[in-house]
């Protein structure tokens, strides 16, 4: 989960509905103040989060001459979804992020944080032809393989299956409370984060919880989709492992890029050089689209 570290919005960046051929969907936009857009980048969040933790970055990927739109997937935070676990497999949100893109006119550089990586890798999957670029934003290959994390994720998973959302969210607080090295985020930030995980769909937030547990590996595939694909990851990213990552860069024949002084959330620890490393990946593949 990245926590924001404000809820004030940067100037230009502002809320607007997303309409595409699967339903409508909860975004932030960023748009450049002059000149004509180089292109759109869609951003997709990961478990427990929103299109709010990409706020910061928006602002700098609006600057640098890019339409940006970070999105609520189906069921999380602003957007509605439907009530049944059927309605949430990787597939279903895979489509989503297809349709995004389509709304948005196609060709948009792909951006995957965490869960929403897995999302973004199946989206390609499904449809690389509305993809220019992928970039995996501490992310991983599969679902979790530490045994702890694997079983404290199928706790919170029966917890929103049996349990008020509000009542696993309390619950899960009081279990974080816990590490040593938790803070206390200001009231206004600790208002908007649970705000943020009891507005989820209960169905669709145990779904997600499972898949973190159960996604396979499809790095072979992704190799052979044919987008050009950037890995990204904090210097202290707690997520999946480091050498897991890198085993992933490795696979796809890439270089992982590391964001200093970040761990799980780049884009809100170090929102100016992670947009910085996009925007380079970005304009290294319409030099890549001219030579072809």
């Amino acid at each position: 989960m990245s926590t924001p570290r404000t809820m004030t919005l940067p100037d230009g960046v502002h809320p607007a509905t997303l309409e595409t051929a699967r339903g409508s969907f909860a975004t932030l936009r960023a748009e450049p103040e002059i000149g004509t857009p180089l292109g759109t980048v869609l951003l997709v969040p990961g478990w427990t989060g929103s299109k709010e933790d990409f706020t910061p970055l928006l602002d700098h990927l609006a600057r640098y001459g890019w339409i940006a739109v970070a999105v609520d997937q189906r069921g999380q935070f602003e957007t509605p979804g439907p009530s049944e676990a059927s309605a949430y497999t990787l597939e279903e949100f895979g489509a989503d992020v297809v349709a995004m893109s389509e709304a948005l006119g196609g060709y948009s550089q792909l951006v995957g944080h965490s869960f929403g990586g897995l999302v973004a890798r199946e989206a390609v999957l499904i449809d690389p032809s509305v993809f220019s670029t992928l970039t995996l934003l501490c992310t991983g290959p599969a679902g979790f393989t530490n045994e702890e994390t694997v079983q404290g994720l199928q706790m919170l998973a029966f917890g929103l299956d049996n349990l008020p959302i509000e009542q696993v969210y309390d619950l899960k607080l009081e279990h974080d409370a816990k590490n040593p090295g938790y803070v206390d985020p200001p009231e206004e930030i600790a208002a908007f984060v649970r705000k943020r995980f009891i507005s989820n769909t209960p169905a669709g937030l145990a779904a997600i919880t499972r898949h973190l547990t159960t996604a396979v590996d499809k790095t072979d595939q992704l190799a052979k989709s044919g987008v050009r694909t950037q890995l990204v990851y904090g210097e202290t990213d707690d997520g999946w492992p480091l050498p897991v990552q890198n085993d992933v860069a490795e696979r796809l024949g890439i270089q992982p890029q590391m964001v200093p002084d970040a761990g799980h959330s780049p884009a809100i620890e170090q929102p100016a050089t992670t947009a910085r490393l996009l925007v380079d990946f970005f304009h290294d593949q319409a030099q890549f689209t001219n030579m072809v």
